[in-house]
């Protein structure tokens, strides 16, 4: 690494998400859920972003298009059957995984 330079720590589709998240609770403390649609539009924005910005992805997660707009699979198959998404949600479901050998 040069002198100067900051290293960039990988983030996932997960942190960005809960991150999201965290700002829109706080935006609307009288509603601090967001749907899970929203929430994976969201994040496909931030995704497109960065790219433009960085010339990089800012996570490795896959964005593909579904009928229904931009759907990261990796959010998906931990949300799925869920309209809101509360704080820690994502975190809650990785432990499990994780503790559960399905990671």
């Amino acid at each position: 690494m040069k002198a100067g330079t900051i290293a960039q720590a990988q983030t996932s589709a997960f942190g960005v998400a809960e991150y999201i998240r965290q700002k829109h609770a706080a935006a609307e403390p009288d509603r601090p859920a967001m749907t899970a649609m929203k929430l994976q539009k969201v994040v496909y924005y931030c995704q497109a972003w960065y790219l433009a910005w960085e010339g990089r992805a800012s996570f490795p997660e896959a964005i593909r298009a579904w009928a229904s707009g931009p759907v990261c699979p990796a959010l998906y198959e931990l949300h799925q059957g869920h309209f809101e998404i509360e704080g820690g949600f994502f975190a809650k479901r990785l432990c499990v995984r994780s503790n559960l050998g399905t990671a």
